[in-house]
């Protein structure tokens, strides 16, 4: 069988595909840095709970059910952008994975309710439930961690969807050599943002060992995620690595700009500046996004090219969108701004 055949026609889009382009790198940013924070934070506070520090995993628990709804609703965002201009890959992936994806459900309810969990009955939980429900907790976040790079490298490989024939269910992307380092690499990553969120907890708390433990964290973690990503790198095929070694200038000057991003964010870490850390971390999510979406053009490239899109030139849902943007970031910095001031009542 003849993979292009199992390749949908691609859908119209009503304005060019440049604008969904850039909003799908931005939310993505925005998603991927509050899942790295939930993950990072999580993992570090059972980490110190396993050794008999509890205080840590108590606090990072108390944030851990709304940096879950954030992560989730963070993530529809550039899903949706995804499936405007990669649908019809996207939902081949997702359909060839069957049962393994619709766990995914499964997996995020029961990690939000053990959090949550763990958040409100703390006390009665005593610790070793108490570790036992957040391990539990986060294993639910990685499978779906892993669920989601499985569809993002299988629906980039369609000559590999003839196997869905051979096998009696759905099946995983196992056999391509990138995709434990790619895990790995938004894993450790993980550590990395989550060991910094730590640090920023802590000069809120004005908790200097707080801040000293999530910069340790935070720099040992980002100079390991170098070689994951030197070993994801190597691991693409010829054609998608010498892009980004010189062949597509474009893609070669992001990959640069994101190292030396995540240079100035190793500088700022061993100083131990938590607030420069993390303007130049958000910057290296940034491009290192930017640099997936390269990634994923040049897969796809034998496949599909962007600019074979039609567009229809209708931009009114366009205005539409933008407005209720501006109006619902106006909400959300108005009901932050009553919170805070709230919080500073109570104080």
């Amino acid at each position: 069988m003849n993979p292009a055949s199992l390749i949908p026609l691609v859908e119209s889009i009503p304005i060019p595909w440049g604008w969904f382009d850039v909003l799908l790198v931005l939310t993505f940013t925005v998603h991927i840095l509050f899942m790295n924070a939930l993950l990072g934070s999580a993992a570090i506070g059972l980490v110190r709970s396993l050794r008999g520090n509890h205080e840590l995993a108590h606090d990072v628990g108390q944030k851990s059910p709304p940096l879950l709804a954030l992560t989730i609703n963070m993530g529809v965002a550039p899903l949706l952008f995804l499936q405007v201009l990669y649908g019809h890959f996207d939902y081949v992936s997702t359909v060839l994975m069957g049962g393994w994806w619709l766990a995914v459900i499964g997996a995020l309810l029961f990690s939000y309710y053990g959090f949550y969990t763990y958040k409100f009955k703390y006390d009665a939980l005593g610790n070793g439930g108490r570790n036992a429900l957040f391990l539990l907790s986060l294993v639910g976040i990685v499978y779906t961690a892993f669920m989601l790079t499985n569809n993002m490298t299988l629906m980039l490989l369609p000559e590999t969807w003839t196997e869905y024939f051979t096998r009696d269910g759905g099946f995983l992307n196992l056999s391509d050599p990138t995709i434990a380092p790619r895990f790995l690499h938004f894993m450790i990553g993980s550590l990395a943002v989550g060991g910094l969120f730590i640090a920023l907890l802590g000069r809120m708390k004005d908790r200097r060992d707080y801040v000293d433990t999530g910069m340790t964290w935070f720099v040992r973690a980002t100079l390991v995620n170098l070689a994951a990503g030197i070993w994801f790198l190597i691991a693409l095929p010829r054609p998608v690595l010498l892009a980004f070694m010189g062949d597509s200038l474009p893609a070669t000057l992001t990959l640069l700009a994101g190292l030396l991003a995540a240079g100035m964010s190793l500088w700022a870490g061993f100083g131990r500046k938590p607030v420069q850390t993390t303007v130049w971390a958000v910057i290296t999510v940034l491009f290192m996004s930017l640099t997936r979406n390269w990634v994923r053009v040049l897969y796809l490239t034998p496949w599909f090219s962007m600019e074979d899109t039609p567009v229809t030139n209708q931009y009114s849902s366009f205005y539409l969108f933008l407005g209720f943007l501006v109006v619902g970031l106006a909400l959300v910095g108005y009901m932050l701004k009553l919170y805070f001031r709230s919080r500073e009542g109570r104080a």
